[in-house]
C-alpha cells in the first residue's frame, strides 16, 4: 500500500497528492481566491437638476465638515469641504436668481398679454370707425394701413355636408351641446333631433343657429338622442350630416 504522505502515481505521468494534480512531479499553481468587489458610491450626478445638486451638498457637507469618527481619513478633507461649500453657495445664488427671474417673467407675460388684448380691442374699434367713415371706398380703406378683404364671391351651390358633428353634455339636465365644422357658404344651420329612429325619425327641428354650435334643451334625462345638422346657404340647404348620438344627461 502506498504511503499516503508521499505522492503516488494513479496513471502514468500523473501524480495525485492531497487534492492537487502534478505533471511530471511539478505541482500546479493553485488559483488564488477571487477578490471581493469593493463598495463604491452611487452618485448619478448627471441626472440631478440644480436644486437636487444643492440639496445633496446640504446633506453631505455637515457629514464631512467636522470629520466625524465614521469619516474616513481623506487627504486635505478641510480644503475639499471648503471647495464643495463654495461651489454649493455659488450654485444656490445662481439658482435663486433664476427662480426669481422666472416668477417675474410669469408676471411680465401676464402683463404683456393683457396689454395685447387691450390693443387688439382698440384695433377692432378703429377698424369699425374706418369702415364707417369710408362707406365702402377702397381708396379710403387702403389708406388706413389695415389690410383689405378680398371681394366676396357669390355662392353658386348649396353648402357642403356638415362634418365632424360632436355631442357633449350640456350644463343643465336634459340638455346636449352640439358643435361641428363651419362652412363658408352657410348663412345659418338647422339642427334636428329624434329619440326614436336615426334613419326614419321622426325628426324635429330644435335650433337654427348662425354659428357652428348650439344647445338642444328639454330632452328627457336618460333617453338616447340622435342629432343631425345641415347648413343653410343662399342656394339652399346642404345635405344632412351623419347622425351623432348621446345619452341625455
Amino acid at each position: 500500500m502506498p504511503n499516503p504522505l508521499l505522492p503516488h502515481y494513479d496513471e502514468s505521468g500523473v501524480v495525485f497528492d492531497g487534492g492537487f494534480f502534478y505533471a511530471d512531479g511539478v505541482p500546479d499553481i493553485p488559483t488564488p481566491n477571487p477578490k471581493h468587489r469593493m463598495a463604491s458610491l452611487k452618485l448619478n450626478l448627471a441626472r440631478l437638476n440644480p436644486t437636487q445638486l444643492i440639496e445633496l451638498a446640504d446633506l453631505v457637507i455637515p457629514k464631512l465638515a467636522p470629520a466625524a469618527p465614521a469619516t474616513p481619513p481623506i487627504a486635505n478633507l478641510a480644503a475639499k469641504v471648503a471647495a464643495l461649500t463654495a461651489k454649493r453657495n455659488a450654485a444656490k445664488t445662481a439658482n435663486d436668481a433664476f427662480e426669481s427671474a422666472k416668477a417675474a417673467l410669469t408676471n411680465l407675460k401676464e402683463t404683456r398679454d393683457a396689454a395685447a388684448d387691450g390693443l387688439r380691442l382698440e384695433h377692432g374699434a378703429m377698424g369699425k370707425a374706418v369702415e364707417s367713415e369710408a362707406k365702402g371706398s377702397p381708396v379710403m380703406l387702403s389708406a388706413s394701413g389695415y389690410a383689405m378683404s378680398g371681394p366676396s364671391t357669390p355662392a353658386t351651390t348649396p353648402p357642403a355636408q356638415v362634418k365632424n358633428l360632436a355631442l357633449t353634455a350640456g350644463d343643465a339636465d336634459g340638455s346636449i351641446n352640439a358643435q361641428w365644422d363651419s362652412d363658408p357658404l352657410a348663412a345659418a344651420y338647422e339642427a334636428q333631433c329624434t329619440t326614436q329612429n336615426p334613419i326614419t325619425g321622426p325628426w324635429a327641428t330644435l335650433a337654427q343657429p348662425t354659428a357652428s354650435f348650439c344647445t338642444i334643451d328639454a330632452q328627457q334625462s336618460g333617453s338616447r338622442c340622435w342629432v343631425r345638422v345641415r347648413a343653410l346657404g343662399a342656394k339652399g340647404p346642404g345635405p344632412w350630416s351623419d347622425p351623432a348620438t348621446k345619452i341625455v344627461p
